[in-house]
């Protein structure tokens, strides 16, 4: 693939700056910050690939990649087809790794919740001798120095449990990739793409709109909106169906094939309200727009803890999903370049900032990574 201008100078950048780090003694950290929807992934992947083939690094490498939640196979998939004509780098899960270490060149790449229990089978002793610590042994006796990437660092990579393994692993060097760096960070370096940079190179949207068409203004610290805040969910719904439809026909007259998808979240479940709204939701859908999960329509997905409908195909930028339920599935690493409207109906405040930016950020992508200059209403996001 083609980089944009901005992610070879932070290749450049994470290049050198890692190449400094890893003459130095002992464990260094260094901050990866890059806006969601700026393709970290490829980032990452094309820097690890020139850090294996550059003569000046002596040091035999191995790697190890976490994330959280699946979010370290969505990772492994794309890194594996990026080197899959180079093969620069080896990607391994645990159960793939030969002699039971990390090779030279070899990427392990593991959840990092799995190993935030006491009793995983990749920490506990067991009789095969197998498990991380006994791995990270083996490797380090072959003179192996270890890279730890923690991706969506901002997610786990502070909590007093994960400081503890990262100290365990050993790392000569760490790299934390994240759209929102920890406020109090120790690195010893940093490399920061800046988000105007991401906008100009056409790979995410230039702007959110909030509730588009109603009039809105900030007290206490919230934005308010009057219209919809005193509304119904049916008046929310309307306003980001009539939008979306406004955008289909958009897409239509560009001659792109995208189906704009909204994104309608849904508040976490304390008391049987929350279930009732999420009834609403979906009864309204159904009668007043004819979208379902129902078979033949399939216009609805959900996605869930423990309920997952119609979520297979989600992603394509023509999948008949005009709409999808979620509560924080998505929130992280997920990569929808159709979702166009983000349907709140949840309070966002500022305790959980963080969150509600990956959250934002699921509408930021571009579709074809590119602005387009006749239909200026398909180059931002709506939330409602």
């Amino acid at each position: 693939m083609q980089l944009k201008i901005y992610q070879e100078d932070a290749i450049d950048d994470l290049l050198t700056k890692s190449k400094r780090l890893l003459g130095y003694s002992g464990s260094k950290k260094l901050v990866f910050k890059s806006s969601t929807g700026s393709g970290k992934t490829i980032m990452m992947a094309e820097f690890l690939k020139q850090l294996v083939d550059d003569r000046e690094v002596k040091q035999s490498l191995g790697f190890i990649w976490t994330a959280p939640r699946q979010l370290h196979i969505q990772s492994r998939e794309k890194l594996e087809i990026y080197f899959e004509t180079s093969r620069a780098l080896k990607c391994s899960y645990f159960e793939d790794l030969d002699d039971r270490k990390i090779s030279e060149n070899e990427i392990l790449f593991f959840n990092w919740e799995s190993i935030n229990k006491a009793d995983n089978i990749y920490i506990r002793d067991n009789e095969q001798d197998f498990n991380l610590s006994k791995v990270l042994e083996r490797t380090k006796e072959d003179g192996r120095e270890i890279i730890l990437i923690i991706d969506e660092a901002h997610h786990h990579a502070t909590s007093e449990i994960s400081q503890g393994l990262i100290q365990m692993i050993g790392p000569k060097l760490t790299i934390e990739v994240t759209a929102t760096p920890a406020t109090i960070t120790d690195e010893d370096e940093k490399v920061f793409v800046q988000l105007e940079d991401v906008k100009k190179e056409g790979m995410i949207k230039k702007a959110v709109i909030l509730n588009d068409e109603f009039e809105s203004f900030i007290r206490q610290g919230k934005i308010q909106t009057q219209k919809l805040s005193g509304g119904s969910e049916e008046l929310v719904i309307d306003a980001a169906m009539k939008k979306r439809q406004e955008l289909v026909k958009e897409f239509q007259k560009e001659g792109v094939n995208v189906n704009p998808l909204i994104l309608i979240q849904l508040p976490d479940r304390k008391t049987s309200l929350e279930d009732r709204i999420r009834e609403r939701v979906e009864g309204i859908l159904k009668n007043k727009y004819r979208i379902s999960t129902e078979k033949g329509n399939n216009k609805l997905a959900i996605w869930l803890s423990g309920e997952h409908i119609n979520k297979e195909n989600v992603e394509k930028q023509d999948s008949e999903v005009e709409v999808l339920v979620f509560k924080e599935a998505i929130a992280q690493g997920w990569d929808c370049p159709r979702a166009s409207i983000l349907l709140l109906q949840r309070e966002w405040n500022s305790e959980n900032y963080v969150f509600n930016i990956q959250t934002l950020g699921r509408i930021m992508r571009m579709p074809e990574q590119k602005h387009y200059d006749n239909f200026p209403a398909l180059n931002v996001g709506y939330v409602y």
